[in-house]
């Protein structure tokens, strides 16, 4: 039992630090541009390098899990993400503080996927699966608004270098538990085949080039659409090639229709709840005057609803369904959306951002657990693509909405609002049509 728990800390204190390395560098960019010379211009490297580095890998990362074994892999991503953080933290241009940061995204994408693995395999029944699940995206909520708390509070009181050399810290501590209580990979009886490098590319390239586009939204339309294009095209010739090789990178058979409900809630969850923080963010320093500090701190009802429901979403009776959860989940996110664009107070943005959180926490675990309802030689290829589309949704809806808040006249705050929740809908009706025959939990 005490083997077991310590297992579950483990494993869900990695996705804790990697998913917090996404916002820990924000609170901290004035100074560290300062300090290794970079411009202003130049600050909006520091977080996409690390998300697309994040998104692009995870597919990869999983499959080679499936093939070399996920305990193995999870070390090698753990030694990558230290040694990223020695470069970041001792970086002394923009180039090496870069690239650390690139490092430690790609280091990620090894780490999560094989983490959720291991978590998942271990679960001994349905119970105790959905137990870890929640657990896992209890965290994995909680991550987003730490790294804004912990990159401020420590940047104020020691360095920003710090974050760094703590990273480092943290992250040997988390392999020595790994190795202690982290059973071996075993022999895997049925390998999957390899998977052909051009795949690998392609699908990288594909992740790279949506997310990079979808962060580089205020640059230059040629540079953005540039970037769409590419995206674009090597997805098309990605299709091709799948339905052409007799060695995907995606076993056909894990397209069922469990899974994809699966895929779309992750993508959903993640693009509306995160859309949803970024305009009331926005909201509470523009429109009420907050502080950036402050403003941060005011997000805090929505971590706490994600931790009680995620926490909570396991311990539903065993007769509400998978995906009776996932669609409460996405109509919780549509009403807050809606109280707070209707009534544009913060009183409404803090109700809101409860029953976007409440939505949040008992969404992810609901998506994951019909995505991750696989035979145990897809569990690294679902965990992978899971994840991938709960960082495509962040990165490309966060984007699309403030575009379109943006763009609006009059009360933007209500649009970029009304964009979530139209999302959602949209999300919810996607997974009711594909779960409404089969999926039963």
């Amino acid at each position: 039992m005490e083997s077991s728990r310590s297992r579950l800390v483990a494993l869900c204190a990695i996705q804790f630090v990697d998913v917090m390395g996404v916002t820990v560098v924000v609170s901290a960019l004035p100074r560290m541009l300062a300090d290794v010379g970079g411009s202003a211009a130049q600050a909006g490297l520091l977080v996409p390098v690390y998300a697309v580095g994040f998104s692009s890998a995870l597919l990869l990362a999983a499959r080679l899990g499936d093939r070399l074994g996920s305990r193995r892999v999870l070390i090698a991503g753990l030694v990558f993400f230290a040694v990223g953080s020695v470069v970041a933290a001792a970086a002394p241009t923009m180039v090496m503080l870069v690239a650390g940061r690139g490092l430690q995204g790609l280091a990620a994408a090894v780490s999560v996927p094989n983490a959720l693995v291991l978590l998942t395999r271990a679960a001994e029944s349905e119970a105790a699966r959905a137990r870890v699940l929640s657990a896992w995206n209890a965290c994995g909520g909680l991550a987003g608004a730490a790294g804004l708390l912990v990159g401020g509070l420590t940047t104020s009181a020691v360095s920003w270098r710090a974050i760094f050399w703590g990273n480092l810290v943290v992250t040997a501590a988390l392999g020595v538990m790994v190795l202690r209580v982290v059973e071996r990979d075993q022999p895997i009886a049925d390998r999957p085949k390899a998977f052909a490098p051009q795949s690998i590319g392609l699908q990288v390239l594909v992740v790279a080039a949506i997310v990079a586009a979808a962060n580089t939204y205020s640059q230059p339309w040629p540079v953005v659409t540039a970037l769409a294009l590419i995206g674009v095209i090597a997805a098309v010739l990605l299709v091709r090639r799948e339905r052409r090789t007799s060695s995907p990178l995606v076993p056909s058979e894990l397209w069922r229709r469990p899974f994809v409900a699966g895929l779309a809630g992750s993508f959903g969850i993640t693009a509306t709840t995160s859309s949803f923080v970024v305009v009331g963010t926005i909201f509470l320093q523009e429109a009420r005057g907050f502080s950036p500090a402050t403003a941060g701190l005011g997000i805090l009802p929505f971590s706490i609803a994600v931790v009680v429901a995620a926490w909570s979403a396991g311990r539903l009776p065993v007769r509400v369904s998978l995906r009776g959860k996932l669609v409460g989940a996405l109509l919780l996110i549509v009403a807050g959306a809606v109280v707070a664009g209707v009534w544009l107070s913060t009183a409404a943005l803090f109700a809101g951002l409860v029953l976007a959180g409440l939505g949040n926490g008992l969404g992810a675990v609901a998506a994951y657990g019909l995505g991750t309802a696989v035979p145990a030689e897809q569990q690294g290829s679902a965990a992978g693509l899971l994840n991938t589309g709960a960082q495509i949704g962040t990165a490309t809806m966060v984007a699309v909405t403030i575009a379109l808040a943006g763009r609006a006249t009059g009360l933007s705050y209500s649009v970029g609002w009304l964009t979530v929740a139209v999302t959602a809908i949209l999300v919810t009706v996607g997974v009711s049509c594909v779960t409404r025959k089969r999926t039963r939990s």
